[in-house]
């Protein structure tokens, strides 16, 4: 639908479904004016709804405390959201219950996210299953494009984009029955896939801030360990931070492979896996050493099994 700014005039395109009830409140791209649009009297008897009431969505990340925020975003949406902790756990209940969208941590354990894509997308039964790709690590600054694949997935979103688009984005997602990557994550355009006129955002809602610092530092508290005041660490601190680490070493070699995956498999290919990607694999060492004290790391060589793990499952994968 097409809305005027009332302070300049400026035209803009805007997604006329994710205006609630109570109305919605824009920015203006050109002179930052903030006013607020509702729905004409009879738009919502004119307008289809977005999606099958309590359509079923399912999560699938690691951590509790992640579903939890996601369920606490849409918990005013139509869907019915269902938890899954586990790759293998998620992908059985795929298959068996068929759900509406499927939103996929990338670096899950027993089955990569991306591991899932490709498996949903292999099976006719599933075609209907819309699947959305987050990123593992929470990072604002850092990715500013798109992944190189997205493995079968309609979509993709980061968690910082998690309070304020994935509610639109599974809705379109759904309704329109067709996959699609959301411009404004792309750093293209809006979400619902038009330029805007000049451009406006929706203005921020106080709780999705809250929600985005939730998110961060979830991710932080299960994946960096506190240095122990000496070397005797117990056995069931270092059992606790042993998982941590794996589960570290585990999403910086995914999200790797989410945004590299042409370098990866020429590096597979040729055997210069190391050397095609050391910038990246550089970065995630940093942040491994960051995270994972010495005496923890000493020894265990997490990170570096991790890759091993990724260089032969995709040997194994593509025939070599």
């Amino acid at each position: 639908m097409q809305i005027v700014c009332p302070n300049c005039k400026s035209r803009f395109n805007f997604d006329e479904t994710r205006i609630e009830s109570q109305g919605v409140k824009l920015r203006c791209g050109q002179c930052k004016a903030v006013f607020k649009i509702t729905r004409k009297t009879g738009d919502a008897e004119s307008v289809p709804p977005a999606v099958t009431p309590k359509s079923k969505l399912f999560v699938a990340n690691e951590s509790p405390a992640f579903c939890a925020a996601v369920q606490q975003v849409l918990a005013a949406e139509p869907f019915e959201v269902i938890a899954f902790n586990d790759g293998l756990e998620a992908m059985r209940a795929i298959e068996l219950h068929k759900p509406a969208a499927v939103l996929l941590d990338v670096a899950l354990p027993s089955m990569y996210g991306f591991e899932i894509c490709e498996a949903v997308r292999r099976n006719a039964d599933l075609d209907q299953v819309k699947l959305i790709l987050v990123a593992s690590i929470y990072d604002k600054t850092k990715y500013k494009r798109t992944p190189s694949s997205l493995y079968g997935a309609d979509a993709y979103i980061e968690k910082h984009h998690i309070p304020d688009s994935l509610a639109a984005l599974v809705k379109k997602l759904v309704r329109n029955g067709e996959g699609l990557i959301p411009e404004e994550l792309s750093g293209k355009g809006g979400a619902d896939g038009a330029l805007p006129e000049p451009g406006c955002k929706e203005e921020d809602n106080p709780g999705d801030e809250l929600t985005r610092t939730a998110l961060r530092q979830d991710e932080e508290l299960t994946t960096t360990i506190p240095a122990a005041p000496d070397a005797n660490v117990p056995s069931e601190e270092l059992s606790a931070a042993t998982v941590k680490a794996k589960r570290l070493a585990r999403i910086i070699v995914s999200d790797i492979l989410l945004y590299n995956q042409d370098k990866v498999l020429d590096g597979i290919r040729s055997g210069t896996f190391y050397e095609l990607l050391k910038d990246e694999i550089r970065e995630g060492k940093a942040l491994y050493a960051r995270r994972v004290p010495h005496e923890v790391s000493n020894g265990n060589a997490f990170l570096d099994e991790a890759f091993e793990q990724l260089i032969s499952s995709k040997r194994n994968e593509i025939g070599i």
